[in-house]
């Protein structure tokens, strides 16, 4: 079971999707979604992201289990009578009319009046900052534009909750992470609650107060940003969640909330201990690689080891080494590029340390 919240708007309550009784595309999914809160469902394709959000949207009904609004039951609910925004990867907007007449729209099928729907209208465009484009069509519009559109459609008619898929898929880098931002501050600024599907970890980690970690309908892992990329809950969302050195031994001591783990015969490392841990058992060391440094920066506490440099590639502000450690190829520290440094020579040993406390030693097995 996974953490409650304080104050839930969206109650999921062991739910299960299966087209055919046998392959289950969710499974037993417990979680709750705080009212106001910006909720990130994260996680590959095929992981069962969507699909949940489709099921809190009405648009596939769960096997199994119940979805909660507000403590009402919403299983058999059609979706429009769930009073829920929706904004999609493609805007789906009508071209055949103005960006004023887009956002309108649903108060129009609500029958709101007419002086309302301008006024609303209005303070909409006000928020998108688009209210000088209100007579242009959709095709008149940039992606960019085109997608706040979407945006303040989703918002006008004051939902409690507000549902993306992937709503910035088709822009560009740039354009993707000025929305980013733009999405923030219209969140911030109105206090509605927001469910966001993303593949992309770094939007995810950038945007959310809280993110779900989603793999084979499962999911793995549910916190604050901070805590899933500094303190994975296992070696699925460690390997999933930005870059990770991740070396594999076996456990051979758990004490004081640390473990230890040796990857060769002459080399044991330590770190923080993650649950699910057995001695003997074969487990995962969780480590980023800007916290790994050379051994003359370490203090007491460390990890100590000597690797073998294979490759350094300048990225600007920082250096990305390449290492053979314990055997292994593929271990990459991130070094900050500093006036007058100096670089292991490629080919050459070079003595690398890391804090116990910057590492977890997590279960090889997803949850």
């Amino acid at each position: 079971m996974l953490a409650s919240v304080a104050n839930p708007l969206i109650t999921f309550s062991g739910i299960d999707k299966t087209y055919d009784g046998e392959t289950f595309v969710t499974r037993n999914l417990n979680f709750a979604i705080e009212e106001g809160e910006f909720l990130s469902l994260l996680g590959p394709s095929g992981s069962g992201k969507t699909t949940t959000l489709m099921m809190l949207a009405g648009f596939e009904a769960p096997s199994g289990g119940a979805i909660l609004l507000g403590g009402s039951r919403l299983n058999e609910t059609p979706p429009h009578r769930r009073n829920i925004g929706m904004v999609f990867q493609n805007y789906a907007l009508f071209p055949n009319m103005t960006v004023a007449q887009n956002i309108a729209f649903p108060l129009a099928v609500r029958k709101v009046g007419k002086s309302e729907q301008r006024s609303r209208v209005e303070a909409a465009l006000s928020i998108i900052e688009l209210a000088h484009l209100a007579d242009r069509r959709p095709a008149q519009l940039s992606g960019g534009q085109q997608q706040r559109v979407a945006l303040a459609r989703a918002l006008v008619f004051e939902p409690k909750l507000v549902l993306m898929d992937e709503p910035l898929g088709a822009l560009d880098k740039n354009l993707r992470e000025a929305m980013q931002y733009e999405i923030k501050r219209i969140h911030k600024r109105l206090g509605v609650t927001i469910v966001y599907v993303t593949h992309d970890q770094s939007e995810a980690l950038t945007m959310s107060d809280r993110v779900a970690v989603f793999h084979h309908g499962r999911i793995q892992q549910m916190a604050a940003p901070k805590l899933i990329y500094e303190d994975p809950a296992n070696a699925f969302v460690a390997s999933f969640i930005g870059e990770n050195n991740g070396l594999e031994g076996q456990v051979v001591d758990l004490s004081d909330d640390y473990a230890s783990l040796t990857l060769t015969p002459d080399v044991t490392i330590r770190g923080r201990a993650g649950a699910g841990l057995s001695i003997g058992k074969t487990a995962f060391l969780a480590l980023r690689p800007e916290n790994v440094s050379f051994d003359a920066d370490s203090g007491e506490g460390s990890n100590r080891l000597t690797g073998i440099v294979k490759e350094a590639i300048y990225c600007g502000d920082h250096w990305r080494l390449h290492l053979t450690v314990a055997g292994r190829d593929g271990f990459i520290m991130k070094v900050p590029n500093r006036a007058g440094m100096t670089l292991p020579v490629p080919g050459q040993p070079a003595a690398i340390s890391w804090r116990q406390d910057d590492c977890k030693v997590v279960a090889s097995e997803s949850a």
